[in-house]
């Protein structure tokens, strides 16, 4: 797409992204407000009200308050004035009030993901948020490009028990049965995640990451990316991307595409 990314600010549109007032509230200063991410369809988003009502579970985490039908009024706006019609959007919302939706690109590797293992913890206070505060997860996907992979997978660094990517939700074939950590352990209860576990057979169970060289393919999944399958973690295991797991992701991928409906205001 375009490098021009349109941002909004409050109800005002800025195109270009350029010259956008923004005061330093705790928001920015602290990383302290929530956000989604989503992807617009022909100007038309996936699952807006599952968003919304995951940004209002956040806000109600994080005591930030969530107008709901102001967001639906602005989404639908903002579905007119992004530079390309298929796009990611993240939406924020930040604890001086402020309200900002942003245009971004987004990669999808078709021919499969390389990870790079990160030993991680999650906090418990944030279990189940999706906040602004994601400096570790920059820090492990940064750590995983200095070595050569595409994106990170975290583990909880006690007992090697298999997490999420930073921006993605993380699973694994087990026969045609596609596996995921149980949200319990304090993995995000990703949207893109829960429509695959309606579109085909799945189920969750707690596993170290070193399991995963005997499963039978790996894949990774997020709004932007939809479910794309994994050709290596680093040092552990490596996966056809072909055949079960291929025929699983594109399986997965027509039902989210199915989800892609106009904002009622």
């Amino acid at each position: 797409m375009s490098e021009r990314r349109a941002v909004m600010v409050n109800g005002t549109v800025y195109p270009d992204g350029e010259g956008i007032p923004i005061g330093l509230d705790d928001g920015l200063v602290r990383g302290d407000g929530v956000f989604e991410g989503m992807r617009f369809y022909d100007r038309v988003p996936r699952s807006p009200e599952l968003h919304l009502d995951r940004l209002v579970r956040s806000g109600e985490g994080t005591e930030i308050p969530v107008d709901v039908p102001r967001l639906r009024r602005e989404m639908r706006h903002f579905c007119e004035v992004t530079n390309s019609p298929n796009c990611g959007v993240r939406l924020m919302l930040t604890r001086g009030g402020h309200v900002i939706w942003r245009e971004e690109p987004f990669a999808v590797f078709t021919d499969g993901e390389d990870l790079f293992p990160v030993a991680n913890r999650v906090t418990p206070l944030l279990i189940g948020v999706k906040t602004l505060s994601y400096a570790s997860n920059m820090r492990a996907l940064r750590i995983a490009k200095t070595n050569g992979a595409h994106d990170a997978l975290c583990y909880r660094a006690d007992d090697r028990v298999i997490l999420e990517g930073p921006t993605t939700a993380f699973g694994w074939l087990e026969g045609d049965t596609m596996v995921f950590p149980p949200l319990e352990i304090g993995v995000l209860d990703s949207i893109t995640r829960r429509l695959a576990m309606e579109a085909v057979p799945a189920k969750t169970k707690e596993m170290p990451i070193d399991d995963l060289a005997n499963v039978d393919g790996a894949f990774l999944m997020s709004s932007y990316q939809e479910c794309v399958p994994v050709r290596s973690v680093s040092g552990i295991a490596t996966f056809a991307t072909d055949g079960a797991v291929r025929a699983m992701c594109d399986t997965v991928n027509a039902y989210l595409r199915t989800k892609v409906e106009q904002v009622t205001v």
